[in-house]
């Protein structure tokens, strides 16, 4: 019951932010399961969304984070091509990148992080120093 006090406590356009992340990070999650990589994207891209200009980048990223919580295996790359479509269809530029490091087991470790205005998102920078970037998928040009 204390999420449903905290969900009505939040103004109109955050709830809305919550919901629209809610759906597009269990749409995004469902397509990983069921297809291919090149699927999946198309996937995130091709959701049509209302454009709604007026919440920061900052609200974004806190929508999907606390949506991803309550998503079972909602992993960073469902969380940042989740976000990087929301900032997508309110107008703010940014790109999905995916790198990899070395594990202390010797394997591979990958991660993937949206970045904004040079700045990381739904991480800190030493979160992701150690990652090499592997692809980058950048916003449409407007």
């Amino acid at each position: 019951m204390n999420s449903v006090r905290k969900f009505l406590r939040l103004n109109r356009d955050e709830r809305a932010a919550l919901a629209e992340a809610g759906a597009l990070v269990l749409v995004i999650r469902i397509a990983q399961w069921m297809l291919p990589w090149r699927a999946v994207v198309g996937t995130s891209r091709a959701i049509p969304l209302p454009i709604r200009r007026s919440l920061p980048v900052e609200s974004l990223a806190w929508a999907v984070r606390a949506v991803s919580t309550r998503i079972p295996r909602a992993t960073c790359l469902t969380q940042a091509l989740a976000l990087h479509r929301l900032m997508d269809r309110a107008g703010h530029q940014a790109r999905v990148r995916i790198g990899v490091a070395k594990a202390a087991d010797g394997g591979f470790e990958f991660h993937a992080w949206v970045e904004h205005a040079g700045q990381p998102l739904l991480n800190n920078a030493g979160d992701i120093a150690q990652y090499a970037t592997l692809l980058t998928l950048e916003s449409p040009s407007p």
